[in-house]
Formats: C-alpha cells, sequence, structure tokens
C-alpha cells in the first residue's frame, strides 16, 4: 500500500532548466567575452562548471555565493576574457538577479503535490542542495504548503544516489521503503538511487531522453494531474 511520495526538487518540481536558460540569455547579452561560444555552447560549458562548483557547496568548501562567482571567472577565462575574476562579480549578479526572478515551478507541479496530499500520501522532497537555497525555491514557488519533510544533502552529510538520503526521508515520513514511490528526473541520483534504496522509481523524462532500462516507468509530463496521480500509485 503506497503511503507515501518522494520527489527530487530542481528540474521535477522547480523548473532549474527554464530558469538558467533565461539566467545565461541575460549573461551572455550583457557580457561581450561570451559571444565567442554560442548560446548552445555556454550552456554546455555553464552546466560542466555549475556541476563542479555545486559539488564544492555541498561539502562545505564554497559558499553558493563564491561558487557562482568562481564559475564565472572560469568561463569568462575560458573565453578568453581579461580581468576574469573581477568581470565575474558583476556577471554573477546579472546571473543571480535574473534566475531570482524566473522562479517557477514545473508546469503541473503545485497541483500534483496538491493532489498526493488530498491521497492521504505523506510527500518529501530529496534534494541534493542546502537547505536555505531550497527552502527558497519551495516557498517561492507555493509548493511548502504540501512538504511534510525536507531532506537535502547538506543536512544528511550525502548525496543521492546514496540510501542514506532516501532512508532519511523514509525515517521523516515513518514509512517503509515498500510503501513509497520516488519521483525525478536525474537517473543516476533519483531512479538508480532509489532502486538501490528499495524504493519503487518513477524517472521523469520530460525531455524525452533515452531510458536506460525500459522496466522502469516513465512520466513525461506532470499534467494532466489525474493521469500523474495514477502513474505514481502504479494503477492502471
Amino acid at each position: 500500500m503506497l503511503r507515501a511520495a518522494l520527489f527530487d526538487l530542481d528540474d521535477t518540481l522547480f523548473d532549474h532548466w527554464r530558469g538558467t536558460q533565461l539566467a545565461l540569455a541575460a549573461v551572455r547579452e550583457r557580457e561581450p567575452a561570451f559571444a565567442v561560444w554560442s548560446v548552445e555552447e555556454l550552456e554546455t560549458r555553464h552546466r560542466v562548471v555549475l556541476e563542479e562548483w555545486h559539488q564544492l557547496v555541498l561539502h562545505g568548501l564554497a559558499s553558493i555565493d563564491a561558487a557562482r562567482i568562481g564559475r564565472f571567472a572560469e568561463l569568462l577565462a575560458a573565453a578568453g576574457a581579461d580581468r576574469a575574476e573581477e568581470r565575474a562579480v558583476d556577471v554573477a549578479t546579472i546571473y543571480r538577479s535574473q534566475y531570482a526572478t524566473s522562479w517557477h515551478p514545473v508546469a503541473g507541479a503545485r497541483e500534483l503535490l496538491a493532489a498526493v496530499k488530498d491521497a492521504g500520501l505523506r510527500l518529501a522532497i530529496v534534494t541534493n542542495n542546502v537547505i536555505v537555497e531550497q527552502e527558497l525555491k519551495l516557498r517561492h514557488c507555493g509548493l511548502d504548503v504540501y512538504v511534510d519533510a525536507l531532506v537535502t544533502s547538506e543536512e544528511v552529510g550525502a548525496q543521492k544516489p546514496d540510501p542514506a538520503m532516501f532512508d532519511a526521508a523514509l525515517g521523516r515520513l515513518d514509512v517503509d521503503r515498500s510503501e513509497a514511490v520516488m519521483l525525478g528526473d536525474a537517473w543516476h541520483a533519483d531512479v538508480a538511487g532509489a532502486l538501490a534504496a528499495g524504493v519503487r522509481p518513477v524517472w521523469f523524462n520530460r525531455f524525452g531522453a533515452a531510458s536506460p532500462d525500459a522496466s522502469v516507468t516513465e512520466l513525461a509530463s506532470l499534467e494532466p494531474t489525474e493521469h500523474a496521480l495514477r502513474v505514481l500509485r502504479a494503477e492502471r
């Protein structure tokens, strides 16, 4: 019997992809050095350095603000800009300002969480990020009112796919692994992690990527709500 639903946050409920696209477009418009790259190449390079600096944040080696400046200093240097570290401060400010004004839930996220709660299920967010940032996103998007537990890698001291993340969420909700489902967009972190923890996964595949394992249930959209809820509840 299903008693709980676990959700990833970034690019599952919170539209990080949209915010990043808009923020990078604003940065590229304001910073001439990035004209050497196409929009697509800037996005690709940014994705790589973002993950590298994000790991430093998660391990307590850099603050979010310092990591943002650091990754743009790295990108500016790679683009051949002079005074890269100095210019990175302004670029990081532009990026954060645009990113923060572009915060939106993924289409259907709010309605799905409401339906999950109406169905009598417990609900936890399981995320590889820091507490303050994820609390801000949940509150800004109006998702916080549905959440029974926010489990972050900062708090647990581990990262998905480590089963410790899922075990922490199950403990907070007081449910067994057989009574929970996990929805997330990242195959390695969310799907493989849930499987390793003995939790049934549903892969949120809104960009139509090829599945590494056809036996895992997929969800391409959180809309319509009724269909998404049936998938989470493993109902036909």
